[in-house]
Order: C-alpha cells, then structure tokens, then sequence
C-alpha cells in the first residue's frame, strides 16, 4: 500500500512539474529601435514567423505596431511571443501615407530597418537573412534605422 502510494505521489509530482513547464514556451521580446530621425511621422513595424507575406503583406504578420515619433529611440515589449523563428521589418513612415515610398527607380526614401542586421545590397532581404530565433523567456533585440 505504501508502495503505491509513493508510486502515485512520484507520478503527481511529474504531471504537475511537466504542467508548470508547459506554459513556458512563450516570452517577451524586448525591441528597441534606434537611430530615428526626423523626429515626425511614425514607426511601422511588421513581424513574421515565416516567409509567406515577407515583407510587404501585412495580413501574413504575427504583430503589426504603429508608433508615432516623438524621440529618436523607441523601446517597446512583445510580451507571451511563442517560441519560434521571427523577422522584423520596420519602416519610418515620415509622411504617414502607411506605405513605403520609393524613388522613381525603386530606392528607398523613408529610412527602414530590419532584424540581424544584412546586407542591403538590392531588393529587400530574404526573410532567412534577416531571421531570428526567440527560444527564450526573454530575447533583447535592437534594429538600427538605416537610409539609403
């Protein structure tokens, strides 16, 4: 009887322990992004958790935020973020028209950042270089706003 008891204390004490660790599969990403200038307009920041809509289809985001410009560095939480890969895609919105702008032969003219910092070489990175794994209850990030 004994026996069975210990044995059913031991199998309790599993379920709860693998209970508790379930939930911990999500965390909170703590972005911040920098270097914003001018100080008008609005931050537009996309986020993926695959290439499908990278980066232009805001419907196949996982978080879509917009923040007005007030200070030339931003910090923000995304918080109970599940685990998994993740790109970033942010765009200065200056003039606040909710697209990007571009020059007559297709250069940027609103500064834009994007996770892990790649290469801008032509056309907008692919969604591995600029990919990122959150796999942790807390994930620091930072996006340095760059203009061509």
């Amino acid at each position: 009887m004994i026996r069975i008891l210990k044995f059913s204390l031991v199998l309790i004490s599993i379920a709860i322990t693998l209970f508790a660790f379930k939930g911990h599969n999500t965390g909170t990403l703590a972005l911040t992004i920098n270097q914003i200038k001018p100080l008008e307009g609005a931050i537009r920041i996309l986020m993926f958790n695959g290439k499908e809509g990278w980066p232009n289809d805001p419907t196949k985001a996982v978080y879509i935020k917009s923040i007005t410009v007030d200070q030339s560095e931003i910090n923000l939480e995304i918080k109970d973020l599940k685990y998994g890969d993740y790109a970033i895609a942010v765009l200065h919105d200056i003039n606040q028209n909710e697209k990007a702008d571009k020059s007559i032969i297709g250069i940027p003219t609103e500064p834009f950042g994007f996770s892990n910092y790649p290469k801008i070489t032509f056309g907008v990175p692919d969604f591995e270089e600029v990919s990122f794994t959150f796999n942790k209850p807390t994930k620091r990030l930072l996006i340095e706003m760059k203009e061509i």
